[in-house]
């Protein structure tokens, strides 16, 4: 009540006098006026919190003053004095906006001081309730607007992570979109795994950062990768500092963030997004190279299979012709495979499938091409390597294979593989070359098995499109 302005609006000067010396006491700052065409000049001039008037002025009715009031000064609270009762005028004054209707005859100074300060309270509660609202509907608005913003970039990375990418397009693609979305002064990303294209890193730092600072912010976030601190490093290059980090498999993805301001919830907040949709991004790619595996590998022996044999295969004859450089085609199966199933039992057959697929794996170099053809058949595609080289890794394996323990002896069986070799020579194509393999391989059954033979220079069929057969299974 104290310090607050009040208008009072009366032609009897004597209770204009008194009403002002009793609010003054009370603190109030009280302006008088005894026209209507008066209050409405006091309007003009400043603001009031309460306005009491007189029902009948000399010029206007007090009912007219207060749709003046109400019309101009919204937050102004009025009540109406009257020296005589009228439930009409009372019940018009109070739809018309008046707090309060009020005989002069009935008048009590502390009733008035009563009715006064609630008018005032109810002003303020008013004002308050109405910048609450404002407060809450830009809130509101600048909620919407951050998270309009924060979705956008979301779906930013979402789409740039969504795509068939690489290990290394997506850990700097990842950066990329942190560094461009939040205000940071240093930026990390490790990652780590045992594909073949890990580990990589990537990293963003503003100019002003000193060489001493941007080292020890890459020895903390590399700290991070084996298991997540319990709580953040204490010695940090910059004051305000954020650590994630997810696992996906045997893929680590750990983040760090800094600058020398603090960070907001919601900046902490989005930057665990991003990480999340790192997280997402490492799954695909995990998924996609298992997809692609499974694509072009041997469900039962883990080789590489028939389909991506033949696509390797024509790349390679390309390759050799172009840089003149030899190329050698192993091709054989396991002897007796026929009679080992019907024996043993498929299972026992596939056991030992997989294991000279093993033996075989173990046997040819990094760069040699082993894949199974088709049932109990396997080809070795050897670049770089001529015939009689070709021969002397055939003989190799076939000694380990006839070496190894792959059938208990009281089995009565052994297994044993027999092998042709061709070279490509002038003339030939992808499909003469394995025909030609093939056919020394038939003869190395043909003259005992368990063995290896070569080939003699291939006649070529006068058709340069010769087909070799699909890959069937033999009965051996």
């Amino acid at each position: 009540m104290a310090g607050d302005r009040i208008l009072l609006a009366d032609d009897d000067l004597q209770l204009l006098h008194t009403l002002k010396e009793f609010l003054a006491g009370q603190g109030c700052d009280v302006t008088t006026v005894v026209t209507g065409q008066g209050a409405m000049d006091a309007f003009q001039n400043q603001e009031f919190a309460l306005a009491l008037v007189d029902l009948m002025l000399p010029d206007y009715s007090g009912l007219d003053l207060l749709s003046h009031i109400k019309a101009h000064a919204p937050d102004t609270e009025v009540i109406i004095f009257t020296g005589h009762g009228g439930l009409k005028s009372a019940v018009q004054a109070l739809r018309l906006g008046a707090y309060d209707y009020l005989l002069k005859s009935d008048l009590r100074l502390a009733e008035l001081k009563t009715l006064v300060a609630r008018a005032l309270e109810r002003r303020r509660l008013a004002r308050e309730n109405r910048e609450l609202t404002e407060n809450i509907s830009k809130a509101r608005e600048e909620l919407t607007q951050r998270r309009t913003r924060e979705l956008g970039q979301v779906r930013q990375i979402a789409e740039t992570l969504a795509g068939p990418l690489t290990w290394d397009q997506l850990i700097r693609g990842l950066v990329n979109l942190i560094w461009d979305s939040l205000s940071l002064e240093l930026l990390g990303l490790e990652l780590r795994g045992k594909e073949k294209e890990l580990p990589l890193d990537a990293y963003r730092r503003h100019p002003d950062i000193p060489d001493a600072d941007y080292q020890t912010f890459q020895e903390l976030l590399k700290d991070q990768l084996p298991d997540k601190a319990s709580a953040p490093p204490r010695d940090t290059p910059l004051p305000a500092m954020l650590w994630e980090k997810v696992r996906v498999g045997n893929v680590t993805l750990a983040a760090g963030a800094g600058r020398r301001g603090p960070f907001t919830p919601e900046e902490a907040e989005l930057f665990e997004i991003f990480i999340l949709q790192g997280e997402a991004g490492i799954k695909n790619l995990v998924l996609f190279d298992r997809v692609m595996g499974m694509a072009i590998r041997d469900a039962l022996t883990g080789l590489y299979n028939y389909g991506y044999f033949k696509e390797a295969l024509y790349y390679e004859v390309q390759k050799s012709r172009r840089y003149d450089a030899p190329l050698s085609l192993l091709f054989l199966d396991i002897d007796n495979f026929k009679l080992i199933n019907d024996t043993l039992g498929h299972l026992q057959g596939d056991h030992i499938m997989r294991k000279v697929a093993a033996i075989l794996k173990k046997g040819v170099r990094q760069a040699d091409l082993l894949c199974r053809y088709g049932g109990d058949e396997f080809v070795v595609l050897l670049s770089q390597t001529p015939p009689d080289q070709a021969l002397v890794l055939a003989e190799r394996l076939r000694r380990l294979i006839a070496q190894s323990p792959l059938i208990p002896p009281e089995q009565g069986l052994k297994a044993t593989v027999s092998v042709g070799v061709s070279g490509l020579e002038p003339g030939m194509n992808p499909e003469d070359l394995i025909k030609a393999a093939d056919e020394a391989h038939y003869r190395a059954k043909q003259a005992g098995k368990n063995r290896v033979l070569g080939t003699p220079p291939v006649q070529l069929s006068e058709k340069s499109d010769t087909k070799t057969r699909e890959p069937q299974p033999r009965l051996h």
